[in-house]
């Protein structure tokens, strides 16, 4: 199977690692990281050969080494001869400010929509819920608490899974942490209810997944590559809540993963008069899982995830057969 890893290599993680007991020992690179660490506007994601720094789901920085570093893409600036940013690690609170604006300003400028007029459109959207949710469940205050843990966002290998997936996740009941025991989660995320359907809507993710789940080989390979991902994110401090997953007493320990993955669909700013979802859902199964939230926020529950039959039971106006749009 030729799958690319997303994993990093042991030299390229050791430039982002920070020991607060003994900073003489702190990688080259381990100031991102403590930013990272102490901004929720930031997400750190490994890519194999590279690390990338996201904001507000925009691709920041991009990291292969010392002195090698790719900055903001010619899309984000409004012009061809606006100055280009620079990156130097000696200060890089002032790139990532004057980053962090440029985007900010990319996110607010008016763009020709489908109605022929310029009006305010998110052009991150999804990629920037993608980001809140990795962050409420692996750094906020509550991220000890949840119940699922994110490895990876934007995942795609068109050679394993036949399309990508929004977010991979590994699910883990604490409470029993004496069974180390992960199963791996692929979520796709939808905003608004303009984005489930069509050619890119709920059943042809839902039909990627199933192709995916009967490939064994590939189940065992992604699910390997992404527990990888979560030890190193857990050892640059970047995921809280996993101390008793990986160690037993003074032993380093390896947690299993389930052979049977798991798909689930978190929509998000889904406007309820509008009949897509009823639609959309005739095409899915009745075991069909959805994410609901804690009341508010985007902490993961096992308790709030859903079954289609569930979700239509509570919420019948929004399956209502004779509901027009």
């Amino acid at each position: 199977m030729n799958y690319r890893g997303r994993a990093i290599s042991n030299e390229l993680l050791n430039l982002f690692k920070s020991d607060v007991k003994e900073p003489s020992k702190n990688g080259k690179l381990a100031v991102i990281t403590d930013i990272v660490r102490q901004d929720p506007y930031l997400d750190f994601e490994m890519r194999g050969d590279c690390v990338i720094i996201y904001y507000r789901g925009g691709k920041l920085l991009t990291i292969r080494g010392i002195d090698d570093y790719e900055t903001l893409a010619d899309e984000y600036y409004t012009s061809k001869d606006e100055a280009r940013l620079s990156f130097d690690i000696i200060n890089p609170f002032e790139y990532i400010s004057k980053a962090k604006f440029i985007i900010d300003k990319h996110e607010s400028a008016p763009i020709e929509c489908s109605d022929s007029k310029k009006r305010v459109v998110s052009k991150l959207g999804e990629k920037e819920i993608q980001q809140r949710v990795v962050f409420e469940n692996n750094l906020s205050v509550n991220a000890e608490e949840t119940e699922y843990f994110i490895a990876d966002v934007e995942w795609a290998d068109n050679s394993v899974l036949g399309g990508r997936a929004d977010i991979v996740a590994f699910r883990w009941e604490r409470t029993k942490h004496r069974k180390r025991s992960l199963k791996l989660v692929l979520i796709e995320v939808k905003q608004g209810d303009g984005a489930i359907s069509g050619k890119n809507g709920l059943k042809k993710h839902y039909d990627d997944f199933l192709k995916f789940k009967v490939n064994k080989e590939a189940i065992t390979t992604v699910g390997q590559d992404m527990l990888s991902i979560l030890k190193q994110k857990h050892q640059l401090g970047l995921i809280k809540g996993l101390e008793n997953l990986f160690v037993r007493g003074n032993k380093r320990v390896e947690p299993t993963i389930e052979q049977e993955p798991d798909f689930l669909f978190l929509l998000s700013n889904y406007h309820h008069f509008s009949s897509k979802l009823n639609f959309e859902c005739d095409k899915l199964p009745d075991d069909a899982r959805f994410v609901i939230s804690s009341f508010m926020g985007y902490g993961l529950y096992e308790a709030f995830i859903k079954t289609k039959k569930q979700l239509m039971e509570m919420f019948p106006f929004v399956f209502d057969k004779n509901k027009m749009k």
